[in-house]
């Protein structure tokens, strides 16, 4: 079993950055935070130290071939990172073991994983 993730959960990237995810979904809560689903993770962009965005904890190092900023851009979670008995809205919920890869524009991909879910109350099987 694994961790069920919630607002506020923290994905890391290969290169060192660290976001703060949030939007989680309010009708199943864990201690007041939202659980977030699959295709809460896709599209997450880390951010850069010249460049930051909301959530950013640690900034993204990626960098293009040039020396600029490229900040990991998350996929969607590869198995088995989501719920196989828990969903939300029939959506599945992302879970600790959550991870994929990402995306930096102009640079080879990196991966993703999950460094802290956010709460450590309601586990699922994944």
């Amino acid at each position: 079993m694994a961790l069920v993730l919630v607002e506020g959960a923290v994905l890391t990237c290969s290169h060192g950055g660290r976001l703060r995810l949030a939007g989680g979904n309010r009708h199943l809560t864990v201690r007041g935070k939202g659980v977030l689903t699959v295709g809460s993770e896709a599209g997450v962009a880390f951010g850069s130290a010249a460049n930051p965005v909301p959530g950013m904890v640690v900034p993204c190092a990626c960098a293009d071939p040039t020396g600029r900023p490229a900040p990991c851009v998350t996929t969607a979670a590869l198995p088995p990172g989501r719920s196989l008995k828990l969903s939300v809205g029939g959506i599945p919920v992302l879970l600790s073991t959550a991870r994929g890869v990402t995306l930096p524009p102009g640079a080879p991909p990196g991966t993703w994983s999950v460094a802290d879910p956010g709460q450590n109350l309601l586990e699922a099987i994944s």
